[in-house]
């Protein structure tokens, strides 16, 4: 387990240093822009070495399903309109998600229940 937590830290890290960074439709990278699932599928895949699909509602069928209360830095939070996804968000811990939000606020850090989850995936295999 400590071999994993230590990763799931480094994950969170490696994410945390865009804050800040530009929002941008359908944009994959966060060093010039990029929507939700372009963040996150770029951090799994360059701070955990994991490959996920490049959509919000892709990605929330994979993985396993996991708890609000059993949920652990690294693992995805996806919410939607009705059980439609729209956007996901990173979990870094203390209550607080990671995203590419909106043009306005850029990628930033917010809590992990400002809008209603519809579902918490562990991409991590772990």
């Amino acid at each position: 387990a400590e071999i994993s937590d230590s990763r799931r830290q480094e994950l969170v890290a490696f994410a945390l240093q865009f804050v800040g960074g530009r929002f941008g439709a359908g944009g994959n990278d966060p060093h010039t822009g990029a929507d939700c699932s372009g963040f996150t599928s770029y951090v799994m895949l360059h701070g955990a070495g994991v490959s996920i699909a490049r959509s919000s509602a892709s990605q929330s069928q994979q993985g396993v399903d996991v708890s609000a209360d059993q949920m652990r830095p690294g693992d995805l939070i996806f919410y939607g309109n009705g059980s439609r996804i729209n956007h996901v968000a990173m979990y870094i811990g203390n209550g607080q998600v990671v995203h590419a939000s909106t043009y306005k606020t850029g990628i930033k850090i917010s809590q992990w229940n400002y809008r209603a989850p519809v579902r918490i995936k562990n991409v991590l295999g772990d």
